[in-house]
């Protein structure tokens, strides 16, 4: 709510209760969510579907949600609370849609090492897209 208002205060834009509701909706959800899920949730409320989009679209300007497009897998686009410096790395199969988590120190040692000119590193997303074992097992069948 903090770097909600603080956005609000630096943009001249006013409070809502309306949108500190779909916040704390948001807040309850499993992360990462979509933005029909969030819907879905904020019916009990009888917020808008219009008033949630415009909700997500401001929270992602002001750093409180960050976006994972899926437009090149199968699954809906995805927002996440941003939680401190979070370092975020997933793999993506462009045919089926599947996201699995990784974790490589190698990655994340060279990341936060990195110095960046006139730049403050606050969180890193890595999306790394091909097609999963399954995928190419499944193909490679067909193929057959």
């Amino acid at each position: 709510m903090k770097q909600l208002n603080a956005y609000l205060r630096a943009h001249e834009m006013r409070p809502s209760k309306v949108r500190d509701m779909v916040l704390a909706q948001i807040c309850n959800l499993p992360q990462p969510f979509t933005a029909e899920q969030l819907v879905t949730a904020c019916r009990e409320e009888r917020i808008s579907v219009g008033t949630v989009y415009n909700a997500l679209n401001l929270f992602v300007l002001a750093q409180i949600l960050q976006l994972h497009d899926r437009q090149r897998g199968r699954m809906a686009s995805e927002y996440e609370l941003i939680v401190g410096s979070a370092m975020r790395m997933q793999v993506v199969c462009t045919k089926c849609g599947r996201v699995t988590e990784m974790h490589d120190k190698a990655i994340e040692r060279l990341i936060k090492e990195r110095k960046y000119a006139n730049f403050n590193l606050q969180h890193v997303s890595l999306f790394v897209y091909g097609e999963c074992k399954l995928c190419r097992k499944q193909k490679n069948k067909d193929e057959a």
